[in-house]
């Protein structure tokens, strides 16, 4: 869809088109998200630009659909607004931020959650860098999506120093959060826990110290090394949280083929070199299993599902890989932090309204 401004005393057809995609966009947002841009001071006055509405069109004009400052003035002006210098459109997005994110909220509240499985509501997490014209401005993307909706639960927008954890979201009764191995750390899935949610996250090396049942070190990697050529394995597992107290989990872990264990050692390898570091041996080994801990009961959620479900983790990387190819959100034009957030806002919300045309047109029968 392509935002425009108010289109001019008599329409052309295409312009008719644009006002009929505008209207439809709006229709998903809350009843009082005019009201909003006053009551957060986004639109105070209505110089040059006359209501809430032409505030909004020229938000995602500049940060939907991705034209500069110079273009969405001029966009603004041919389709019947005044005329705007770039300046006075930067002016104007500096102060929606808040009401930007009052909406985002606003539509994520309003998520549907739908039917469960195995008695839960599966969500992703995972985090995306989003970075400026040569880094001067960095920020971080915390992404949540269903796995039964595809659809995106939660998001937050942080500087680049907020490290990926599952205390970036919010976790309610049965869900089930699903992470790679950076969100294997024990005070956030602690957390997790105490909400009425389960975990499901992958292990890396060093990432949970788990422990048996006697409350021993658990070596999950020795555990590994027994495991069958075929078909996964699963055993109690434990660790303490803040507290000390003891929270109960279980380790499932499938060997790899030959040739998958060689592409996740190469990958390691790889990501060494990056880093200028070297991979040590129990590394390259550890890179043949897929080593995972869930918090979920064996009576909910048995063995069988857990490797389905933390196989369909994929499904994140191809909102990121939406979300950066076709909304173009990985690439920030604007140099200072305050203004890429506002940006990084606009997009989502932008991404947010497509997303609800999307689920209210599949709704639909077709005739």
């Amino acid at each position: 869809m392509v935002c425009t401004m108010q289109p001019p005393s008599q329409p052309t057809s295409q312009q008719q088109w644009q006002e009929s995609d505008f209207e439809l966009l709006v229709s998903h947002l809350p009843a009082s998200w005019e009201q909003d841009a006053r009551s957060h001071k986004a639109f105070q006055r209505a110089r040059k630009v006359r209501s809430p509405r032409d505030l909004l069109r020229l938000v995602l004009t500049c940060a939907g659909s991705g034209l500069s400052l110079q273009r969405a003035a001029e966009t603004a002006e041919s389709s019947g607004m005044p005329a705007m210098s770039k300046v006075a459109v930067w002016g104007r997005m500096q102060a929606v931020g808040e009401w930007l994110a009052r909406l985002i909220g606003e539509m994520l509240s309003r998520h549907v959650v739908c039917p469960a499985v195995a008695g839960y509501h599966p969500r992703v997490m995972d985090a995306s860098r989003v970075a400026g014209p040569g880094c001067r401005a960095e920020l971080r993307l915390h992404y949540s999506v269903s796995l039964t909706s595809l659809c995106c639960t939660d998001l937050v927008i942080t500087d680049g120093r907020v490290a990926e954890s599952f205390a970036n979201f919010s976790a309610g009764q049965d869900d089930l959060l699903l992470g790679d191995r950076i969100y294997a750390r024990a005070k956030p899935i602690a957390a997790v826990r105490r909400a009425g949610a389960e975990v499901l996250v992958r292990l890396g090396r060093t990432s949970l110290t788990l422990y048996d049942e006697q409350g021993a070190k658990l070596d999950w990697l020795g555990w590994c090394r027994a495991l069958p050529d075929a078909g996964p394995a699963q055993r109690f597992a434990q660790f303490r949280d803040e507290t000390g107290a003891w929270i109960s989990g279980r380790v499932c872990a499938v060997r790899l083929n030959e040739a998958q264990a060689q592409r996740a050692r190469k990958r390691c390898v790889k990501q060494a070199k990056r880093r200028g570091t070297r991979t040590r041996p129990r590394t390259l080994e550890a890179a043949g299993y897929v080593c995972l801990f869930t918090t979920a009961p064996q009576e909910r959620l048995p063995l069988d599902m857990v490797c389905a479900l933390y196989r369909a983790r994929w499904q994140i990387e191809l909102s990121f890989k939406r979300l950066k190819s076709l909304l173009r959100a990985g690439e920030l034009r604007q140099v200072t932090q305050r203004s890429a957030l506002i940006w990084l806002r606009g997009k989502m919300l932008y991404a947010l309204l497509l997303e609800a045309c999307l689920q209210q047109a599949g709704a639909f029968s077709p005739r």
